[in-house]
């Protein structure tokens, strides 16, 4: 279930439980109205579980109204994308094998660390709608997990060139911590951004609501370990490659959901589902066996 990051703690000491109850009973009354608009499992969370509301009252600096309509959206967002219904079978075996974007250790203040790898990624229209939805399902997966410790999101820009940029992908994973997730992430780091690229670093802090730009940093290789010990690194930010390390395997599957498909395979028996109805789709996924060991 879902916990408050001990970040938030000392806030939601001071708040008010009335606040809560009030957007708790705005949103069930609505959901009495309109069934079809949130999740049953959402609605379950809002009825017993204080922290999925007070997340969004600290975002919205306790505004209520805010909060609940910031909640709300969410709540709708969740229903459209099917976040329930997703399963790791959803997405191609590419996606996992490369280490794209999966979680890997801790940060010095306990939190888990979800990577993404700008420097591998290519803009690719037919396969975005999939990234943008394997990025979703890793953070739901850890905010479910949560046991209050937070996030931080680490993006890779290592050796990253103008073809590896995509500043909607990239506004995507920003923003979408404040929109759905507010208060899971314990900092952002853009890790070595190349200087004539830096101007990103600027954009990206206009996206994010002012409170949050200050769990925003900048690394290099010397820094990064002022947040990450040494030990919690992924092999290819120490420059070494590992065999088998954890992060590139394959997640186990259940026999009811089946296994997870290489790229070809993967159009081949989901292309009609997922919009992807080009066989040769599965080539756009090409320059992904490069960082697969």
């Amino acid at each position: 279930m879902p916990a408050p990051p001990v970040s938030a703690l000392s806030q939601l000491k001071t708040l008010d439980s009335n606040l809560v109850i009030l957007i708790r009973n705005r949103i069930l009354a609505e959901a009495n109205q309109n069934p079809n608009l949130y999740e049953p499992e959402d609605l379950e969370q809002i009825k017993k579980n204080d922290w999925q509301i007070q997340r969004f009252l600290l975002e919205c600096k306790l505004d209520t109204d805010q909060s609940y309509e910031l909640l709300r959206n969410a709540m709708k967002w969740r229903r459209e994308e099917g976040i329930y219904q997703s399963s790791l079978v959803d997405f191609p075996a590419e996606y996992y094998q490369s280490g794209y974007i999966f979680r890997h250790g801790r940060d010095k203040n306990d939190a888990i660390v979800l990577y993404f790898r700008a420097n591998i990624h290519r803009k690719t229209n037919e396969w975005n709608s999939r990234l943008k939805k394997f990025f979703i399902y890793q953070v739901e997966q850890i905010d479910r997990d949560c046991d209050g410790k937070g996030v931080t999101l680490v993006i890779d820009c290592s050796n990253i060139g103008v073809s590896n940029v995509d500043m909607d992908m990239l506004k995507f994973i920003v923003t979408s911590f404040s929109k759905y997730y507010p208060k899971l992430f314990d900092a952002i780091i853009i890790h070595q951004l190349p200087f004539l690229l830096q101007y990103i670093f600027k954009l990206i802090q206009t996206w994010l609501p002012e409170d949050d730009r200050k769990f925003f940093h900048m690394t290099n290789k010397k820094t990064l370990t002022d947040f990450i010990d040494q030990s919690q690194l992924p092999s290819f930010l120490l420059n070494i490659d590992v065999l088998n390390e954890q992060w590139r395997l394959l997640p186990a599957t259940t026999n009811s959901m089946g296994p997870i498909l290489p790229a070809e395979q993967f159009v081949q028996h989901y292309g009609s589902k997922f919009d992807l109805n080009n066989p040769n789709d599965s080539e756009k996924l090409g320059y992904l066996k490069n960082y697969i060991q």
